[in-house]
């Protein structure tokens, strides 16, 4: 394999990886989610818009956000490696510079948009603050471009000398953040150091590292688990065939848990438990989830204007009841129906239950928060309970339809 067949490789890969995700982005924007997304687009620029006209004194907004920018500014190293490279590519290892410079730019323009996102979102605060001034934010702009390539080369020359991932991010992060904050606070030119710092630490371990060998163990690793994690995000659209199903205690849900005493074990409850542990004992669903409850709560506290907090508390209701529909595959086409035959009533009417129950929790969250924000509209919190059971309705029926069909 020479140099153009190493870059041929990995655009080869490339091109796969990106087939693959515009297979899965049909499932993930459909009508509902880019609705959800229009509106929830339309609530942070009307919050924003409004939170600007009356900024909060006293506050250091130039460390807040240069500590939220240092954290996005550390791109994740994406080289599409597969288990097999690790046997077939080992003999081409000289080689294997050239691929690593087609991942690290591939690695950066994959996470640039949202590096470009932050820059414009955290404009218009600080031209406010600054008296309509822009001149410093042009050179924070530029820093923000620059430093997420450097850190990706360093992280690069790191992973080859074999150094622990932690301290590679806590380096950065200090770097990141003191090079932010110096241009956006005291608004001094000598924030653009950090630019002369990571290229000489670059050029001193890349001259360390002449005689290493590629970490093939690593780097495959690593890879395998950002896909997995691409995976695990768009499982909650539609069914992953390549995931793995992982487990967690956390023992603090257990007494949701307990063993059904024995008059409720038997098929007339076994699927609402089934249900219920897969949610709670469930590595990737139950974070997901528990994101999409902590944006809302954020989302409903900032805004604090009870039509719109009506509206957002409702639109997550519906979402996150509709992507539980997961679940419903997972348990009535699983291992449990083989091994316990039960007519598919009995599926449904328990995954009727368990949405029943998880929209209770929601509603009551929902509406806590609603009324300590709103105190006189706090009447308006059964509009979550509306919406939680109109979106479980639809789903049943949906389901009852579907294995109707399935009977036919």
């Amino acid at each position: 394999m020479s140099s153009l067949d190493a870059k041929q490789l990995f655009n080869e890969r490339r091109q796969a990886i990106n087939k693959e995700k515009r297979y899965y982005n049909k499932f993930i924007f459909n009508g509902h989610f880019s609705v959800f997304i229009v509106i929830m687009l339309g609530a942070f620029i009307m919050g924003y818009g409004g939170w600007l006209k009356h900024i909060p004194k006293g506050i250091n907004y130039a460390l807040i956000a240069s500590l939220v920018l240092a954290i996005t500014s550390m791109f994740p190293l994406r080289t599409l490696l597969k288990d097999a490279d690790r046997l077939f590519l080992l003999p081409f290892e000289k080689h294997m510079s050239d691929y690593m410079k087609s991942s690290l730019i591939y690695s950066y323009f994959l996470r640039l948009p949202i590096q470009i996102i932050m820059i414009i979102v955290l404009f218009p605060l600080f031209y406010v603050i600054n008296g309509k001034s822009y001149g410093f934010y042009i050179m924070f702009a530029i820093l923000a471009l620059i430093l997420p390539y450097l850190g990706l080369l360093l992280k690069w020359q790191w992973y080859r000398y074999r150094l622990e991932t932690w301290s590679l991010y806590l380096l950065l992060f200090i770097i990141f953040t003191s090079g932010y904050f110096v241009v956006l606070g005291p608004k001094n030119i000598s924030g653009l150091s950090t630019i002369l710092l990571l290229i000489g630490l670059i050029l001193i371990l890349k001259k360390i590292n002449i005689k290493q060998l590629f970490p093939w163990e690593r780097m495959i690793k690593s890879e395998q688990q950002h896909h997995m994690n691409y995976y695990k995000f768009v499982n909650m659209f539609t069914d992953v065939k390549h995931l793995k199903e992982t487990a967690v205690r956390r023992s603090y849900l257990d007494p949701i848990l307990r063993t059904p005493s024995t008059k409720k074990f038997n098929e007339n409850h076994m699927y609402l438990y089934l249900f219920t542990r897969s949610f709670a004992r469930g590595k990737d669903a139950f974070h997901i989830i528990l994101r999409l409850v902590v944006i809302a709560l954020i989302l409903m506290i900032w805004l604090q204007q009870p039509i719109v907090t009506l509206v957002i508390g409702g639109l997550f209701m519906y979402i996150i009841l509709l992507q539980m529909a997961q679940f419903y595959t997972q348990q009535a086409y699983g291992l449990w129906p083989q091994v316990w035959p039960v007519s598919d009533t009995k599926v449904i009417k328990g995954y009727h239950q368990f949405l029943l129950r998880l929209m209770v929790i929601l509603g009551i969250l929902f509406t806590i928060v609603y009324a300590i924000v709103n105190p006189i509209y706090a009447y308006g919190g059964i509009v979550f309970f509306i919406v939680g059971w109109l979106t479980i309705r639809s789903v049943i029926k949906k389901l009852q339809y579907q294995e109707t069909l399935l009977r036919d």
